[in-house]
Formats: C-alpha cells, structure tokens, sequence
C-alpha cells in the first residue's frame, strides 16, 4: 500500500520515497480561541487538508505544527503561543532536517495567519541558501469572492475569526465536538476602538486608507468572535475544505512538474 504520511513510515520507506523526489508539505497551524463554541485546536483542519492533497498527488507530508504565534488570543484559556523566533527557528530546522535527506520540493500548508511572517523569512532564507523550491499558501485565505458567495449565501461576507469559514470547517470535521450552544444570542464586536475604525486584529481605517494599530482580541471582543458564525453548517465546511483541498492540488501538481532545483 502506497503511504504518504512520513510519519507512518519506517526510515528505509522515507528513503526510497524521497529518491523519487516528492513534493513534501508541511501542514502549519495554531492552537487559539476560535469563540466559544469552536474547538482550540484548528490545527487539526490543516492536518486535513495535507492529508487529502498527498494522497490525491501522490506526494507526502509530516505531521502538522500544532501551535504558532497566538499573541492577540493568549489571554484566553487553551491558547497556546509560541514567539515569532520560536516559530522561525522551528521551521527553519524542520526545512534542514528535509533537505539533509534530499528533499527539493517543500510546501507549507499554512492554517494560521500568524505563522504567515515566518514562513516568508525561512522561505527567503531557504530559497538563497539551499536553492530549493519551496512555497506555501494561506488555507483559509484562498476561496474567491465568488465562491464564498456560492457557498455562504449570504449579503455581508461572514469570514472572520471565530466565524467563517472555520466555524463551518470544524463542524464539518469536528461536529461532535462543536458547541454552537455556547454562542451568545449575538456577538459582541466593536468596529471602533477609542478614536479609531476598526478592519481587524492590526488594521485601522484612515481617510479612505489604512494604518496599523495592534489590538488584543479581548479588545474588540469579548466572546473571541470577529466573523459571523451563525449561519456555519457541516454542508459549508465540506464545501470549502473540498475548495481549499483543490488549490492545494493545484500547487503540488504544477510543483511536481518545475525543475527540481532554482537558479
């Protein structure tokens, strides 16, 4: 039987499996509030979402990163954050660890928007010193305006933490974990913060432009909630993990097909 979890793999499997130059993914995400009602460890849709793509483009993945630089949610329980540097040194030697076996073709999987500056440094880093291909995408940012209007139907997008499209994801993958009975009758969000207006978690609005401002989640809401989880069904989150496994599909293919190694 065809593996392609490296984990469930013995060393001499790993071996003949990288001589044949495989795409590797490597899943990232975090372990933070999602709400009161979603379950902390959303690493585990990325988890996935890896799975899914390896199996359908014959590649291979290791497991997923469970924790990541939670910093705005840490004041709530079950967060666990990890400080940028970590999360750059962690990446940084699971890439070496690939590499030192031969491994060309990295891809991370990343489920958390916070990892998203770390992976740019380790990826630059990697590209000039190793000259290896290596990319990632940002799972939950991938579905177009015109896609989440097929599948939410809904007049205002609801996407936003602790809203779509995770609440519909883990109730998906997770229903039996879910408790939608936690959630307030209605969110308690605040779009203005003393002077200013409110975009999201860093962003404020200027004079039909945008500044940056670094607000603590319990700043804006109370409840962890910045999105609109309401509406959230296991029938959306099958729909958009079968959309985000698709793009990842995608990027493995066309990786499988470019040179092995980048000038």
């Amino acid at each position: 039987m065809e593996k392609n979890a490296v984990h469930l793999m013995t060393w001499k499997e790993v071996e003949d499996a990288f001589k044949k130059d495989p795409v590797v993914i490597v899943p990232l995400g975090s372990m933070e509030e999602h709400g009161p009602h979603s379950i902390t460890g959303d690493f585990l849709a990325a988890t996935e979402v890896a799975k899914r793509v390896a199996e359908k483009t014959d590649s291979l993945y290791i497991p997923t990163v469970p924790f990541g630089n939670s910093e705005y949610f840490r004041s709530y329980p079950g967060t666990v954050s990890l400080s940028q540097q970590t999360v750059i040194n962690l990446l940084h030697d699971i890439v070496t660890s690939l590499t030192e076996h031969g491994v060309t073709k990295i891809a991370f999987f990343n489920g958390h928007a916070g990892n998203g500056p770390a992976v740019d440094q380790v990826a630059r880093e990697v590209r000039r010193n190793k000259k290896i291909m290596i990319a990632s995408i940002d799972l939950w940012q991938l579905l177009t305006s015109e896609q989440k209007k097929e599948i939410y139907q809904e007049d205002k997008d609801p996407s936003g933490h602790g809203g779509e499209p995770l609440t519909s994801v883990m109730s998906y993958l997770y229903p039996e974990s879910m408790r939608m009975d936690l959630l307030p009758e209605k969110a308690e969000t605040s779009d203005k913060w003393q002077a200013f207006e409110v975009e999201n978690l860093s962003k404020v609005k200027l004079n039909g432009s945008k500044g940056n401002i670094y607000f603590n989640m319990e700043e804006l809401s109370e409840s962890g909630i910045l999105g609109n989880p309401y509406n959230a069904s296991r029938e959306r989150g099958e729909k958009i993990i079968s959309s985000v496994v698709e793009y990842g599909i995608s990027l493995v293919e066309k990786m499988k097909s470019s040179n092995m190694l980048l000038k």
